[in-house]
């Protein structure tokens, strides 16, 4: 029986990599729930991948994926734009020198990487991306997290990779615009960052960025070219294994001009005795030289005294402070559930209900197919 259904031209196929290889720009291809261990191809047109049922799982046969770097590759200047739903994406590794397998790789030059309800861990580097160029839509590239969790990323400890601290549970490039809401982003596994952008403009809202008791991990959030940056309703944790004691870095690689960085509303707890620091101003604005003040307000602080709350290693001016509370003692627990909405593909009944549901979709559609041919 066919698996995977090309819901925009009515084609069944027995794997999703012949679904990615016979699709064609924009259609929409609907995975039934379930264990997919195959060599997938470039992504090389426009595209939609929906999980039906449940997480479809994706991993690769070999260590290595083909095309040496990712489990999904989206390849430099495309002009791409892909879209990813109720996807788990796991297990991508690369030798040394540079073990930097990718969950997802969407390399410079295309357009909107949109990811909802996926499950992305245990790859080398779970999202890692590029920047725009003249190949992207519009001189346009973006990409859109939501209802996900990335979580597990990182190389091997004791690898050249890992040392540099180069892998990250996400990484995006020199994006137009990175979004994050409303996921769960925790134990990053090497010295790299829960969450990296060096995007000209980030929404970073709503998420659970936590390190967890074992990860060795650096910043919670790094924006090392500053950008306009917007961190609001977050949860971030700084572990007790971090090696770094900075849970916001705002600068410190680059200043883009006119960079600016509210941080309002969040939940920030330190579970390291070494200290913390909430944010880590290091900008130097290309005009004036000086710093970019950051406005941190009415946020929550556990385990960060006041005197700690900021460093702008470049002001005056100063980050600008008000209405912040800060507790001693641990915060609240953390939240540890799934940062997904869909139920894992274990699940027989689950694998089932996603047969019957591509069979739905795909009779509805030859009804309409019918309908049209009968009234031309």
């Amino acid at each position: 029986m066919s698996v995977v259904f090309d819901q925009t031209s009515g084609v069944d196929y027995a794997t999703l990599s012949t679904a990615i290889s016979g699709s064609s720009a924009n259609d929409v291809l609907l995975v039934p729930a379930g264990s997919y261990n195959e060599n997938f191809p470039d992504i090389t047109h426009n595209l939609t991948i929906d999980a039906v049922g449940g997480l479809a799982s994706l991993t690769t046969p070999l260590p290595i994926p083909i095309n040496g770097r990712a489990i999904l590759n989206v390849p430099g200047d495309a002009g791409v734009s892909l879209s990813i739903s109720g996807l788990e994406i796991s297990g991508a590794t690369r030798a040394e020198p540079s073990p930097n397998g990718a969950g997802i790789l969407f390399e410079t030059g295309n357009g909107k990487l949109t990811i909802t309800n996926s499950f992305i861990h245990n790859n080398e580097d779970g999202i890692l991306t590029g920047g725009a160029d003249q190949h992207s839509p519009g001189g346009v590239m973006s990409v859109v997290i939501s209802h996900s969790q990335i979580s597990s990323n990182g190389a091997p400890p004791g690898s050249s990779y890992a040392a540099s601290g180069s892998d990250h549970n996400i990484y995006a490039g020199s994006l137009t615009s990175f979004t994050l809401t409303d996921s769960y982003v925790t134990n990053e596994q090497g010295y790299g960052h829960e969450v990296k952008s060096r995007a000209a403009a980030n929404v970073i809202t709503d998420n659970r960025i936590q390190d967890g008791p074992s990860a060795l991990v650096s910043y919670d959030i790094d924006l090392p070219d500053g950008g306009n940056a917007v961190v609001t309703g977050n949860v971030i944790e700084k572990g007790p294994l971090a090696v770094n004691h900075a849970m916001i870095h705002f600068g410190g690689e680059d200043t883009y001009p006119s960079s600016s960085l509210f941080v309002s509303g969040n939940t920030f707890i330190n579970d390291s005795a070494s200290g913390a620091i909430g944010v880590l101003n290091q900008t130097v604005d290309p005009g004036s030289g000086a710093s970019v003040p950051a406005t941190i307000a009415g946020n929550t602080f556990y385990g960060v005294d006041a005197p700690n709350l900021f460093q702008d290693d470049n002001g005056p001016p100063f980050d600008i402070a008000s209405n912040n509370a800060f507790f001693q003692g641990p915060g609240p627990a953390l939240d540890t559930s799934p940062g997904f909405d869909v139920p894992e593909p274990a699940s027989g009944a689950a694998l089932m209900f996603a047969v019957l549901g591509v069979a739905l979709v795909r009779y509805a559609r030859r009804r309409v197919m019918v309908n049209q041919r009968a009234h031309s």
